[in-house]
């Protein structure tokens, strides 16, 4: 059965294979699962292409995914969440083919782990983040405006283990702002948690993720970008597990994504282009 991504984000769902669910000394930290969803093959079947990714490749995966199991004729499981807590579960065995990371740090401590194939590490993608509102509301203008009390609770990723949490924190220290707002902050366990608080009203503005604004790919997201140079470069970076029973069909979908038709479908979600060379050898 092809991968099927929500419509719009919500909390992080997850998808559950056949082999996560038979490994259940592994717990599933900061995840909901969504049982019966994506990908789930038929009993017989050959497991499918497990990947473990950072909440804000929600969309593009949602592209990306299909695309590539019609043309190779491969099912593909996908498990969203914070960067953080999958590699914490990957760091102590948890089963997976392929690991996009929304930061590089997470990879370089999973290769040191042995978890992490070192030939396999892929710089993928620069992430992007923009200063959103609830629908209907226009979003703050610059990271200076938040520190008018009436954006009140702000809603961030957890710094502690999401890397769009700590480089918003890091560009609210930048702008003198961190200090002004931080009793007013609201933590989502990962990116996409903080941007559904936004959403639903629960935040009156959130700094998250432009690869999970609404309309982003179609060119009519209400949104501010934060500028780049307010935090350290976001290196997303990607690789195989050392123990995948499926790598060359992992390192297929690597170069997939790397591939000029791949990211182009990153473009179109706001992530910037890598800016270092591939490392798929």
């Amino acid at each position: 059965m092809r991968a099927r991504v929500p419509s719009h984000p919500g909390p992080v769902r997850a998808v559950r294979a056949q082999r996560a669910l038979r490994s259940a000394a592994f717990p599933i930290l900061g995840l909901f699962l969504l049982l019966g969803s994506w990908g789930c093959g038929e009993e017989g079947e050959e497991d499918p292409l497990l990947i473990l990714a950072a909440s804000d490749l929600q969309f593009a995966l949602g592209e990306l995914v299909p695309i590539w199991e019609e043309r190779m004729g491969i099912s593909v499981d996908v498990v969203l969440g914070s960067t953080g807590n999958l590699a914490t579960q990957l760091r102590h065995g948890a089963p997976g083919d392929l690991f996009f990371a929304a930061d590089e740090e997470f990879i370089d401590v999973l290769i040191a782990a042995g978890s992490v194939e070192p030939g396999s590490r892929t710089v993928y993608a620069l992430g992007r983040l923009a200063l959103v509102s609830p629908p209907g509301n226009n979003p703050p203008a610059t990271l200076g405006d938040l520190g008018d009390p009436r954006w009140d609770p702000v809603a961030l990723a957890n710094p502690e283990h999401a890397p769009y949490g700590r480089v918003a924190r890091q560009a609210l220290v930048s702008q003198g702002q961190w200090n002004t707002i931080r009793e007013r902050v609201v933590f989502g366990e990962n990116i996409a948690q903080a941007y559904q608080l936004v959403r639903t009203g629960n935040a009156a503005a959130g700094i998250v993720a432009l690869s999970l604004v609404e309309g982003v790919a179609e060119g009519s997201a209400p949104f501010v970008a934060v500028p780049r140079e307010a935090h350290l470069p976001l290196v997303q970076v990607a690789g195989i597990l050392m123990d995948s029973p499926r790598r060359q069909e992992a390192l297929a979908f690597l170069e997939f994504v790397m591939s000029e038709e791949g990211q182009g479908i990153l473009a179109r979600f706001g992530f910037d282009p890598p800016e270092m060379g591939r490392a798929v050898r």
